[in-house]
Order: C-alpha cells, then structure tokens, then sequence
C-alpha cells in the first residue's frame, strides 16, 4: 500500500480514537478553552465542543499523513517505530516538566499519536 495511503488511513483511526477522547473530556476542554480568551468564552458551548472535536479530526488526518511521509523517508519499520516512541516519550517529558496547561492531557495526546501511528502506519504499508 502507498505509504501516504496508510498513513491517511491510520490518521483516521486516530481521529476515531481522539473522537472518544473528546466525547469523554469535552465538558473539561471547552470549560479550559472558555477561560483562556474572552472572545473563546463568548462561543455556546456546543459549538466550541464540535470545533474541538473538529480540530482533533483535522491533527489526526494531518499527523497520519505526515506520518506515511516519514515512514517512507525513513523506509524500516523498526526505525519508524524507534522515532515514533522516541517523540512520544520527549514530547510526553516537554510537556511534564513545562509550564504549559493541561500536561496530563497532553502526555495522552502524545501516546494516541505515537501508539496508533507508529503501530498502525508499518502494519498498513505491509
């Protein structure tokens, strides 16, 4: 299979797997994103919950396709998977150790992205 091909594919699987996610966390997340910005807080809640449900659809797609990208620079799946979980877990400490919001949201973000895509992308490519 084309390597952008499966990676668009395993984007969709993880746009599935972020749906779930912000069906489980989108009372938390449109509360945390009303009070970031004035202008954010004015929006009715159900619609800001289906613009960030929308925004984690359109990073799914864009990571999966960015990932068949790299997985075709790269060309071995061992060291696809290697970068994949090295980005995980660097980009899982960043966001520990820095003074950003929702750190444990984002460590979540980072192993969806890193486990679906750094599993899903090889398998798909065959």
């Amino acid at each position: 299979m084309n390597k952008i091909l499966a990676g668009f594919l395993a984007g969709v699987v993880l746009a599935v797997v972020f749906g779930i996610y912000v069906f489980l966390r989108g009372k938390a997340l449109v509360a945390f994103f009303k009070g970031v910005d004035e202008g954010i807080a004015a929006v009715a809640d159900q619609t800001l919950f289906y613009l960030i449900l929308g925004g984690f659809a359109a990073a799914s797609l864009f990571f999966g396709l960015i990932s068949g990208v790299v997985y075709g620079l790269l060309g071995s799946p061992v060291n696809y998977r290697l970068v994949a979980l090295g980005a995980t877990v660097l980009f899982s400490i960043l966001a520990l150790v820095s003074k950003q919001p929702l750190p444990g949201d984002k460590v979540v973000w980072n192993f969806a992205v890193g486990g679906v895509l750094g599993v899903l992308v090889p398998l798909l490519v065959g």
